[in-house]
């Protein structure tokens, strides 16, 4: 028997960013209240700005202050977005026992779930097929409490084995709280293909076709797609109808995802279940015209689902948008978006951002800006939508990844639905694009001086032309001659002395800048805002060139630090926990004299 429905009036949403603003556009289109929780950093952020009330919490991972705030601010449910305790089954619990709303699956649903080795047992007792465990190399580590990439790592050889278990098992012990690890047999060239799934609580579930999500980079989804390319109508029946199978041996409610690697053989495995809401739920939504959200909020009403003559329509594609350097080996960018716009007019397009002109990119939290989904008859007109809008796409005051997506989407080997999860990009900034960018900055610039001096700026009684204006672009220098560019109308704004055209950030060189110092050492400065994570090395410690200093860690992601010469660690000029700025001198490596000098690690 289910519950009575009783309609949902206030809803605390527990997350932040995009999906906090998503899940508030879809309360208020059915009449709900909404209340957003904020810490200091995220004071000024845009979905407290959505939220029809907000209430300050010193962590989003604080469950107790998330229930406490719910029932201050008289919320009878609560939306945990995906990320922090979305599957916590101890906060899907205390709020049930404060006579909140979890709107997501029953707690001993995600505690089943939540630990891969018990989901595998489970997924092998439904007859769904299982990635064979241990045996030969080459194996995936990956860690058994969580996902997301975190604690995930694949061993080619013996040799690298216990490198990557501790590697793997302190990323899962900061991540999760928990060190447990998994080990499966890696299958190589494989597809990461999810299905999404729903259940009520009068037993029915169902599934809403599958997700390709093959395009990562470090374990991250970037590019997810509805149809996969990758199956045929006889494999789709079979994966979905094993997603379905699955969630009805464990009596699944409400949204989730049910993931499979997929072979190059055809043969498909169980991953896991992610008992929640996607990132990537979008795909799902333009493809069938539901709203997924409001599908979530009426299940935990106690509604039975109702999609009947629903179908798939179309290709959709969605992009993840991160504020990260593509040319910097995509590290964390932060700042502030003096710039921020998203192109209008192209049908099938949907933009789903946590941002807008003015907000602050920190280092605390995940670095996605925003998801940009395009729909089309076919797929290579979805391509085609997206490829453009992100092209259209302007931003300026951080670096971020949207080229790097369109050259993505426009390589063979995605049009030709060749790229698999071990498929890399290397990324190629566009030269011609700079150099446009630098045009139109000088051109502004010459315009500018033009209309304070009355158009004699560039008016001269002696045959030598005027020097070139001197800018600096992708920390390349370029000197662009005033006379040759015309002022470009609407495309160039400045923000406190640097130039936006389009996304490309341009800054003006002094003609004559002070000479830099001289000095006989070398230093490892930090490549991004961060976290000193830990520090392998100790003062007096001889090194070479490629050997590890130190690890950052910013934004959900691990960076080492290495010496880029040889020489003796000199100084370390940062403490463990410490956090760091970009460019901030981290360790500083002087010249080592002693000929017979060890590269070992030393200290006592």
């Amino acid at each position: 028997m289910g519950r009575v429905p009783a309609l949902i009036r206030k809803l605390l949403i527990a997350n932040r960013g995009e999906i906090a603003v998503r899940v508030a556009r879809a309360a208020r289109w059915m009449g709900i209240a909404t209340v957003a929780v904020y810490t200091d950093a995220d004071r000024e952020s845009l979905h407290v700005a959505r939220a029809d009330k907000a209430v300050r919490v010193d962590s989003y991972l604080d469950a107790a202050a998330l229930v406490e705030a719910a029932r201050a601010a008289g919320a009878d449910a609560i939306h945990p977005g995906y990320g922090f305790l979305a599957e916590n089954a101890d906060f899907a619990e205390a709020c049930g026992q404060a006579g909140v709303v979890f709107i997501g699956p029953r707690p001993d649903t995600i505690r089943r779930m939540g630990m891969k080795d018990a989901a595998r047992e489970v997924a092998a007792g439904a007859g769904v097929p299982v990635v064979p465990e241990r045996g030969a190399f080459p194996l995936l580590i990956k860690a058994a409490a969580g996902g997301g990439g975190r604690g995930m790592r694949i061993v080619h050889n013996a040799q690298e084995l216990e490198t990557a278990e501790t590697a793997a098992r302190g990323e899962a012990e900061r991540a999760f709280g928990n060190g447990a690890l998994l080990y499966e047999r890696y299958i190589e060239n494989a597809r990461h293909v999810e299905v999404q799934i729903f259940g009520d609580e009068l037993g029915n579930v169902i599934h809403l076709w599958e997700r390709d999500c093959s395009v990562q980079r470090r374990y991250q989804k970037i590019v997810e797609e509805s149809p996969s390319p990758a199956l045929t109508p006889e494999l789709r029946m079979r994966i979905c109808g094993a997603a379905v199978a699955l969630g009805r041996a464990i009596g699944y409610t409400n949204a989730g995802t049910v993931e499979f690697v997929l072979a190059p053989d055809g043969e498909f495995y169980f991953i896991e279940v992610n008992t929640r809401i996607q990132v990537e739920h979008p795909v799902t939504e333009m493809l069938t015209g539901l709203d997924l959200i409001r599908l979530q909020i009426e299940v935990a009403e106690g509604r039975p689902i109702d999609v009947q003559g629903i179908h798939p329509s179309g290709h959709v594609i969605e992009a993840r948008l991160y504020a990260e350097d593509p040319a910097n080996n995509f590290t964390p960018s932060t700042g502030t978006l003096d710039v921020w716009r998203m192109p209008e007019g192209i049908a099938g397009l949907r933009v789903d951002a946590g941002v807008e002109a003015g907000s602050r990119v920190g280092l605390h939290y995940d670095p996605m800006l925003a998801k940009v989904v395009a729909q089309g008859a076919s797929r290579d007109e979805a391509i085609r939508k997206l490829a453009y809008a992100l092209r259209k796409a302007e931003i300026g005051g951080v670096e971020t990844n949207c080229d790097y997506l369109v050259q993505v989407l426009e390589h063979d080997d995605f049009r030709e639905g060749r790229a698999h999860t071990a498929w890399k990009l290397e990324y190629r900034r566009d030269d011609s694009r700079d150099r446009a960018a630098a045009r139109a900055v000088a051109g502004f610039i010459a315009g500018q001086v033009r209309e304070r001096l009355g158009g004699l700026a560039y008016f001269r009684n002696n045959p030598w032309r005027e020097p070139a204006i001197r800018l600096e672009v992708a920390g390349a220098e370029v000197d662009v001659s005033p006379l040759e560019c015309p002022v470009p109308a609407g495309k160039v704004e400045q923000h406190a002395g640097v130039y936006y055209a389009g996304s490309i950030a341009v800054r003006p060189i002094p003609r004559f800048p002070d000479a830099p110092l001289g000095s006989g050492h070398e230093s490892a400065n930090s490549p991004m805002p961060g976290t000193v994570l830990r520090i392998v090395v100790v003062e007096g410690q001889a090194v070479k060139a490629g050997d590890a200093l130190l690890v950052l860690e910013a934004m959900k992601m691990e960076q080492t630090i290495r010496t880029k010469t040889a020489g003796r660690v000199g100084a370390i000029l940062v403490k463990q926990g410490q956090v760091v700025a970009p460019g901030q001198m981290l360790v500083e490596i002087t010249e080592d004299t002693d000929e017979h000098t060890s590269h070992s690690p030393g200290g006592n």
